[in-house]
């Protein structure tokens, strides 16, 4: 995993993309909602994994930890989903109320997302159902429209921005296990040093999480405030 290979695969995400729209779009003139919303969806997971490795270009490509939290987040569906969301969002003009409608969307998507495409068993009352009773003609038009809203964004992006430097405590944080971050989120003590932190003028908070690692998780020394 290079530069330049990511800038190609999110050059190919996003034509992958536009092909998408296009056929959800086809689909939903032919009165083929289920597989509308289906593509819909999978378009705005191309525009996803175009923005993730657009994003990811500068970061520190030849530790494993970076290459492989990388590769898992562009194979996740929801990662996808929650990345080409919550960017479309932050670029609006109302950045608080597009994230609103974002989380709700997220929601939506991601349990929309299977029955657009398979029957399933029902229970009560036990019954078998296909997609083409499940997904509503708004729904359908709805997730073709929010499609073509992050593609929008996502080819701005790629058009217009450059990708971002990170510093080795961001790339740390980045590769860092979901449920150790959680795990130090819900310390006290890593709250109090994080305060300490922002009180000399240091806010950065991938620098904070790196040094409450190394000084006090990995000795086993509590922090102390003052100290």
């Amino acid at each position: 995993m290079a530069a330049d290979l990511l800038r190609a695969y999110s050059e190919a995400a996003l034509r992958n993309a536009d092909e998408l729209l296009v056929e959800s779009s086809l689909l939903l003139d032919h009165d083929y909602m289920a597989r509308a919303y289906f593509l819909a969806v999978a378009c705005i997971e191309e525009a996803g994994k175009a923005l993730q490795a657009f994003d990811a270009q500068h970061r520190n490509l030849s530790d494993p930890a970076v290459r492989t939290k990388l590769k898992a987040g562009m194979e996740s569906h929801t990662q996808k989903i929650n990345y080409a969301l919550s960017m479309w969002a932050l670029s609006s003009p109302d950045p608080r109320g597009a994230l609103t409608v974002a989380l709700d969307m997220i929601f939506h998507l991601k349990r929309g997302r299977e029955p657009s495409m398979y029957s399933d068993l029902r229970t009560d009352p036990d019954r078998a159902e296909t997609p083409r009773e499940i997904v509503r003609a708004n729904a359908a038009r709805d997730c073709v429209r929010l499609a073509e809203n992050c593609l929008d964004h996502a080819r701005r992006h790629l058009s217009e921005k450059t990708p971002g430097k990170f510093t080795p405590a961001q790339d740390r944080l980045f590769s860092m296990k979901s449920a150790k971050f959680q795990e130090m989120l819900n310390t006290e003590d890593f709250w109090w040093y994080y305060i300490s932190r922002m009180e000399a003028g240091q806010q950065d908070v991938a620098e904070a999480v790196l040094g409450y690692e190394r000084d006090h998780i990995k000795t086993g020394t509590p922090f102390r405030p003052g100290q």
